[in-house]
């Protein structure tokens, strides 16, 4: 099954580590923000979804995890995967819906848990949208070819 912009997605693969893992990361194809998924809870403690700064290594990120929830040792599980898609793909393909389903059942009434969800999502979006908007604007990229000058446009070296 080929997607919104022709790269294969295993969904049966990308379900399992979904419903399996204690903990998965997300790296987007258009900015370097990950997403955190940490499905583990204590009777204190619930799940965490975080909008995240990439790390060099999985050891740094099991740091990072060790400092940000104290109460949990290494995770018996961790995956990292890239989603090649839009975060608008991610919600239209239902695997957002996963994720939230993972970390807070329909029968749960944490409003804060599902909060957090929705404001990450939103923070995805804008990350998603700065990133395409300053490719376009040529902010904080570089082409490979410049363009000739026409004739009809003035030499900007006069």
């Amino acid at each position: 099954m080929f997607t919104e912009n022709g790269v294969l997605i295993d969904f049966e693969e990308l379900r399992k580590v979904i419903d399996k893992c204690d903990v998965f990361t997300v790296g987007f194809r258009l900015f370097s923000e990950r997403m955190i998924v940490d499905t583990r809870t204590t009777g204190e403690e619930g799940p965490m979804l975080e909008i995240v700064a990439p790390v060099g290594t999985v050891e740094e990120r099991f740091f990072w995890l060790g400092q940000r929830r104290p109460n949990f040792g290494v995770p018996e599980s961790f995956t990292f995967f890239i989603w090649p898609h839009s975060v608008g793909y991610l919600e239209e393909s239902g695997m957002m819906h996963r994720i939230r389903q993972r970390i807070y059942p329909l029968d749960n009434e944490n409003g804060d848990i599902g909060r957090s969800v929705a404001e990450s999502i939103w923070k995805l979006i804008s990350l998603e949208r700065k990133a395409t908007n300053d490719a376009i604007t040529g902010h904080n990229y570089h082409t490979l070819w410049e363009r000739e000058p026409s004739e009809s446009e003035p030499d900007a070296s006069t």
